[in-house]
Parts: structure tokens; sequence; C-alpha cells
């Protein structure tokens, strides 16, 4: 029994460090992560289930290229690599040529159809405004063919990726009836630069596929900066009041004037493919009071670079009724519009010319009218 005392106490001693212990671990918080749940990864959009592909560019097999050629597994826009080329100081041309050995089947017809890839230039400043887009069922050039020319191309290209969406409807037919889109097994793209004396210009190509085409809805001019604009009045760049991207283009008519112009002279025409049938011209259009505007007026669009000539044309004045104080969106279809005299209307592959006009009521109004406008675009009749 003399022992058991001491036993007890050392017992007790034990069993009061392992409760501490316990409790000491209580302030610390679980490293066991079994329970948590990763951030989901964004998918991203679903894939174009009409999408079918012409080459993925991953490899040089039956490519034939200009210049000192590589498998670029660096710079790509899809899959493992591009192809990229050069054309070098005193040199001034380049082609790829890609000859399938099956055909393709696009699914695709000339009035829903898409031809779309990545092409790469690391300066498009030294591009001459020339060359052409050709894709075939003959296995060669200029023989059951739709080409796009490239030089109305040239100027929107940027340094570095671009995607170049080409339509069917829009492309030029060889004389033998195009090709057969169940078989297509031919590409080639040609171009030059200005001249020789330059330093060297990269060039590559990546992911050649075709698409049905999606709605048109292309930008004609986003009103996010006054160059190329001349506006009547204290013209400025709104960066509050806007319906699109990061302003509109705002003035006024002021007290004792009456008259009011936007005019936009793009340094670069627009070719969105619509015909007369499907296409719309649509705009925003601010006023803070609509009741004072006069029921006339026009607003035209025009392929010359100038008001008159080959025109589409629309009367403001039985659109004015229906405004409403604030932003109005007009909608105005091409084939609704009058065409200029004698020209036969405007080119519908080529516009590069906005303007609209009109009048208060008379000059008295007792406050400035307000008036602004954002966000010109081509689009596509739903």
């Amino acid at each position: 029994m003399k022992y058991f005392k001491p036993i007890m106490a050392t017992y007790l001693l034990l069993l009061g460090l392992t409760i501490a212990g316990c409790q000491k671990a209580d302030d610390y918080s679980s490293r066991d992560t079994s329970g948590l749940k990763p951030k989901p990864v964004d998918p991203g959009p679903p894939p174009d289930p009409t999408m079918v592909g012409f080459d993925p560019a991953d490899a040089d097999a039956d490519w034939e290229i200009t210049g000192p050629r590589a498998v670029d597994k660096g710079s790509k826009k899809e899959g493992e690599a591009s192809l990229k080329t050069a054309i070098v100081t005193n040199e001034d041309y380049c082609h790829f040529i890609k000859k399938r050995p099956t055909t393709v089947d696009t699914k695709l017809t000339r009035e829903n159809g898409q031809f779309v890839f990545w092409f790469f230039v690391s300066d498009p400043s030294q591009l001459k405004a020339d060359g052409q887009i050709e894709v075939t069922s003959s296995k060669e050039s200029d023989k059951k063919e739709y080409s796009w020319n490239l030089a109305p191309l040239i100027p929107g290209l940027k340094p570095g990726w671009n995607e170049l969406k080409l339509n069917f409807a829009v492309a030029d037919i060889s004389g033998d009836g195009g090709p057969d889109l169940a078989a297509i097994n031919f590409f080639r793209i040609y171009f030059w630069t200005k001249d020789k004396a330059h330093p060297d210009v990269t060039i590559a190509i990546d992911d050649l596929r075709f698409r049905q085409r999606p709605k048109v809805n292309e930008s004609f001019a986003n009103c996010d900066a006054d160059t190329n604009w001349e506006i009547v009045g204290p013209k400025s760049v709104d960066k509050t009041s806007r319906k699109e991207g990061e302003a509109s283009l705002k003035s006024a008519i002021a007290l004792n004037e009456d008259y009011m112009h936007f005019i936009y002279k793009r340094p670069a025409a627009l070719n969105a493919g619509l015909t007369k049938a499907n296409g719309q011209f649509k705009f925003w259009f601010y006023l803070s009071d609509a009741s004072l505007l006069k029921d006339d007026g026009q607003i035209e669009l025009t392929s010359s670079g100038e008001s008159d000539k080959k025109e589409y044309s629309w009367n403001l004045g039985p659109m004015i009724p229906n405004l409403k104080s604030g932003w109005n969106e007009m909608t105005l279809n091409w084939s609704d519009a009058a065409e200029s005299n004698g020209d036969n209307g405007p080119d519908l592959a080529a516009f590069n010319f906005f303007r609209i006009y009109f009048w208060t009521k008379d000059k008295s109004h007792t406050a400035p009218l307000t008036v602004a406008i954002d966000d010109l675009r081509l689009v596509e009749k739903p």
C-alpha cells in the first residue's frame, strides 16, 4: 500500500498533461482538407457544333510555304503549334498553300458558310494592299474556287494575331460554278510587302476551319473618340452618358441656332457581307428634348466617302414623332432605303461614310438641345 499513493499521483499527473495537450490542440484549425471543394474551373463557351476543321497547322506536312518556314510551338492560337515564316529583307512575296490528301465536307451552303483562320503579322503596315485568300475543291488554285481579296482586310490588321472571318456569301466564284462544299481540299493565301526595303516581317497562320456564320453584327463606328468626325457645335467625347463601349459623341444645338449634323468618314471601308434584303443599319440617338425637332432631316450611309453618291438614305421626318427624350435605338432596313440617282446605290461591300442632319422647329428654343450618338453598326435582320 505504501507504493499506491505515489503511483496514483503519477497517474493523475500524466492524465492532466494528456488533457491539457488535447485542450491546446483545440486552439489550432484542423489541417484535414479532405472536406474542402476546389473552385470549379470555368469550362468556357460550348464548342460550335457546326465547326469543321480544315487544318490545325500543327505540322507542315502537305504545306508549301515561302521563306524560312517553321513549326512554332511557342506562338500559337490553338492546338500544338502554328506555321511560321518571314518575308525577309530584300524579298517582297509570301504564300501558304495546303493540299489536303483527303477532302473536307463543310456541311455548309454559300448562304450560311464561313471560313475562319488565325493570321499573324508582325508589322501589317509593311503589307501592300493586294493579295488573295482561296479555298477550292480542285486541289489547285483558280478552279472550283471561292476567293476573297486581301486588300480590304489589310487596313484592319493589327500587329500580332488576327482572326479572319470570311463569309462564303461574299466570296468571288470561279467561272466553273465554284467549289463543291462537300469536298474542299485546297487553301492558298498570297500577298506582298510594299517594297523590298523593309525589316523582316514575321508571318504565321493557325487553326483553319469552317463553320456556320453567326448573324452579322459589325461595328461601323463605336463613337469612343471623335477622330474622323465632323460635328456641328460644342462637340465632346462623353464618357458618362453612353450606350456601348467607353463613350458617346455629344454636341448641342445652341440658343439662336437651329441646325445639327454628325458626319463620319471611315478610314477603311466595311464589308459586313450583307445584302439589301437582310441588311440593317443601327445606332443610338440621344435628344434632351425630342419635342424641339422639326419633322425633317436625313440619315445617309454611302460607299463613296461623301454624301449623295453611292448612297442609301432614310428620311428622318417620319421617325421624329416616335422619338422620345433620352436615348433612342434607330433601326433602319436597307430594303427601305432610297438609293442615290444614276449610280445604282452603294457598294454593299465598301461602306465608308455616314451623315445625319436635322433642325429644331425654330431658333427660339429656351434651352440648348443636347444631342448625341453612339454605337453605329451594320447588322443582319433577326
